[in-house]
């Protein structure tokens, strides 16, 4: 009967494991292929201006050269198309009181490639921010 061989190769192996990770968990992420970008991306209304109408700065990038659409559910067609490009951008003004999707798409009746969202904040007496009491060193005493 053969006795056991010491397990050398181990350690070396997981040595080598642990090394790998570390490398693969340092890659940088590839970048998407379609990319869109709203500013602002938050709204803020209250009881006495319950829509709030800023310029919105969009701005898109694609990988590939096409011809893209930027769209919105709040406007008939497109808002602005780009033939034969891998970015753009542009301002529109709207009016807004509920949340507000930009979408990147190929042509106007394309699929979505890239989606961004404007969200409406409504500020009430319901806010939690004004329910945080005030509290003053006194208070501790």
């Amino acid at each position: 009967m053969r006795a056991p061989r010491p397990a050398t190769k181990l350690p070396t192996m997981l040595a080598t494991l642990v090394v790998c990770a570390h490398a693969a968990a340092q890659e940088p992420t590839p970048a998407p292929d379609y990319e869109i970008t709203v500013k602002p991306r938050l709204c803020i209304v209250d009881r006495r201006t319950p829509a709030c109408e800023p310029v919105f700065r969009i701005t898109w990038r694609a990988a590939k050269r096409g011809y893209y659409c930027v769209l919105t559910e709040q406007a008939d067609g497109a808002l602005r198309c780009w033939p034969s490009q891998t970015e753009g951008q542009l301002e529109d003004t709207r009016r807004v009181s509920e949340d507000l999707e930009f979408t990147l798409n190929r042509g106007e009746d394309g699929p979505v490639l890239a989606s961004a969202t404007v969200e409406v904040l409504e500020k009430g007496i319901g806010d939690r921010r004004r329910r945080r009491r005030t509290r003053y060193v006194w208070d501790v005493l």
